[in-house]
């Protein structure tokens, strides 16, 4: 069974190679950060002796362009990957594990200077 920890590894894993261009954080960015970014981080895992089920968080921070206006078309794309590559996850062999996007939902300016998408992943692992 999957704690919080493997969660975030495995999801990290499957974004990184899609994330071309972009920094990958776990948990959050570095202060400071101002290039594009997408950090993974996990919220609530709720864990009983068969089931583990948490959700994840996957923002996609996309810098605005010089006069201000967020890359539309930057972010569509990085978005979409991201999504698809959620949605292919292999987990580790013998691992039960599904899995799926609760929602996509633009954040708008949640961090200064960026444009923000925020990914909910909702996973569930349990003992066989």
């Amino acid at each position: 069974m999957a704690d919080q920890f493997d969660i975030v590894d495995i999801v990290y894993d499957a974004v990184e190679p899609v994330s071309t261009g972009f920094i990958l954080y776990k948990d959050c960015s570095g202060d400071g950060e101002t290039k594009n970014h997408i950090t993974i981080r996990m919220l609530t895992l709720n864990e009983t002796d068969v089931v583990n089920k948490g959700s994840v968080n996957i923002n996609v921070f996309v810098k605005k362009q010089k006069n201000g206006m967020p890359d539309r078309q930057l972010m569509k794309g990085v978005t979409r990957k991201v999504k698809s590559a959620l949605r292919n996850i292999t987990p580790p062999f013998g691992m039960y594990w599904k899995s799926r996007i609760v929602w996509s939902e633009p954040l708008g300016e949640a961090k200064e200077g960026f444009d923000c998408t925020n990914i909910r992943f909702e996973v569930i692992t349990e003992i066989d």
